[in-house]
């Protein structure tokens, strides 16, 4: 008998021929329910961290401004039931109180009338006796000083985000987390400015573009989620990376138009489904946690960590997802494994969209020379992510697949709590402000890059240390406790989708509050109740 064996081309070839035979009125025998579901928009990507605190918004804007108009449809498409303040009435305690304060001259915004203190204190003061929730103020006012804003109204906005930021501290310790959206420069909410004004805006911004509704959908979904259990008193920049500062050089070139918006009935921008991810550290803690979140949300990824054993482990649980697992054995304590850690995750993938890069360490200095251990904290936690970062841009570039970069950082980059931690201050400072001039040069190449900043995180590392310690360490955290090593995975899954297309160069924190709201804790131990303040 024969042997009967069909090889991979002959299949193939099979297979075409039988697609070509197919009649016209086989293929035109589609069914109307089957061109509906190709047709419909896909399902919302439902996981742990994506959860919403609760569907009931309360939202507090100006009565018949476009913003307000825009703000309430943004949370109508997320699935939310919004209810607008009317008059002074205190309504019962929402999931979500949204308040919007837009005003800046600079950007082309109408004046507004300030935060009715007296009111939005009233309902975070019924959401603080429920004991939890979301506050999202949505500003366009910020830290920078326009030439082109009003002096007295620009304080005004300051004083009135002071205010939100003191109220935040108080309703952090009763559950209630209340985080700012601050936003650039975006015609939908009803900033205008003449075409010679926005081209001139435009080459201020890393991203030389205005902020879109998908990106503000975006950031609400976010600050109204579970996952971001761990942040109070954050603003999120969505502002297309004015921090940097950017310099704009002469250029022969038109400025870009106005991008329109994004389908949003098309994918869910917080999915990661076709992307592959590396991370490093992924062993254990917080690396861990970034590759288990990013395969919940549809992405494969690349294991990278010294310990094989436990990245088998993980590549296994990500299998167990129906993801793809790639394990990379790496010592990246040498900056020149960098090159080459990268060449081999490209080249076994055949591509990587996005770097979580969470390899590091931390060791105390002592009272002699410390080269030996501030060398050895730079090279792993700053020369090593930023040679992986030089390595992924030249591929990113060669391709012009684009690509996204989220690194952890610390807080002791910009703070000081702990005594003899200079060296390891020193990197972490050295790879935020890195990830910041990383944004604005590969911006050109459709390469975003930030920043998260963690303050404690339950980790191994954690379990060992001294209790009494922990235990100060939180007395001065609003929320009271560490921060999970999932809360900060979602943070860095955020950042390396395209869910955050319009922020670059940011450096965001996930500390319970502890640097956003720093500050002397109460030194009376009577209860200080939520101010009012004097206006109404």
């Amino acid at each position: 008998m024969t042997e009967q064996r069909t090889t991979t081309e002959e299949r193939t070839a099979e297979s075409a021929e039988e697609r070509t035979a197919e009649s016209a009125e086989e293929r035109t025998a589609e069914s109307a329910e089957e061109r509906t579901a190709e047709s419909a928009p896909a399902p919302r990507l439902e996981t742990e961290s994506l959860a919403p605190v609760g569907r009931h918004v309360l939202l507090e804007s100006t009565p018949g401004a476009v913003h307000t108009r825009a703000v309430k449809e943004a949370w109508e498409r997320l699935g939310f039931h919004v209810t607008a303040v009317n008059g002074a009435d205190t309504p019962e305690p929402p999931d979500v109180y949204c308040v919007v304060a837009l005003g800046n001259e600079a950007l082309g915004s109408r004046a507004s009338a300030s935060l009715r203190r007296a009111h939005v204190a009233r309902v975070l003061e019924g959401m603080a006796r429920r004991g939890d929730g979301r506050a999202v103020l949505v500003t366009d006012a910020g830290p920078h000083v326009h030439d082109d804003a009003e002096p007295e109204c620009a304080a005004e906005r300051a004083a009135d985000h002071a205010w939100w930021q003191h109220l935040a501290k108080r309703c952090a310790t009763q559950g209630v987390l209340a985080n700012t959206v601050r936003v650039g420069y975006a015609p939908f909410l009803g900033h205008e400015l003449t075409a010679e004004a926005e081209g001139e805006l435009l080459r201020h911004l890393v991203t030389r573009r205005p902020v879109t509704p998908p990106e503000l959908d975006s950031a609400l979904r976010l600050l109204a989620s579970r996952g971001f259990g761990s942040v109070a008193g954050e603003t999120l920049p969505l502002d297309g990376g004015l921090d940097a500062g950017i310099v704009p050089m002469p250029s022969a070139r038109p400025p870009r138009p106005v991008p329109a918006a994004a389908d949003t009935e098309g994918a869910d921008p917080f999915r990661l489904t076709g992307h592959v991810v590396m991370v490093t550290g992924a062993s254990s803690g917080i690396g861990a946690g970034i590759a288990r979140e990013s395969a919940a949300r549809g992405a494969d990824v690349v294991l990278v960590a010294r310990r094989r054993p436990e990245l088998e482990k993980l590549a296994a649980e990500v299998r167990e997802l129906g993801r793809r697992a790639w394990v990379v054995t790496a010592d990246l304590s040498d900056p020149a494994r960098a090159a080459g850690l990268v060449h081999e995750a490209w080249e076994r993938t055949g591509g990587v969209d996005a770097l979580a890069y969470a390899a590091g360490a931390v060791s105390f200095d002592g009272t002699g020379d410390n080269a030996d251990n501030r060398q050895r904290l730079l090279a792993l936690n700053s020369l090593s992510y930023a040679g992986t970062c030089d390595a992924l841009l030249k591929h990113w570039a060669a391709s012009r697949r684009g690509g996204a970069v989220a690194v952890v950082s610390s807080l002791a980059a910009v703070s000081a709590p702990v005594a003899n931690l200079a060296s390891y201050g020193l990197s972490k400072a050295a790879t935020a402000q890195f990830t910041s001039h990383f944004a604005t040069s590969a911006a050109r190449y459709k390469v975003r890059a930030n920043s998260v900043l963690p303050g404690f995180v339950r980790t191994p590392m954690t379990d060992v240390t001294n209790p009494a310690f922990l235990d100060a360490t939180n007395r001065l955290v609003p929320t009271g406790r560490m921060s999970e090593p999932t809360e900060v995975a979602a943070l860095v899954c955020y950042l390396i989708s395209p869910a955050a297309a319009g922020l670059t160069g940011a450096k965001l924190r996930v500390d319970g509050g502890g640097h956003c709201l720093a500050g002397l804790p109460h030194l009376d131990p009577s209860e200080h109740p939520l101010e009012e303040g004097p206006r109404q």
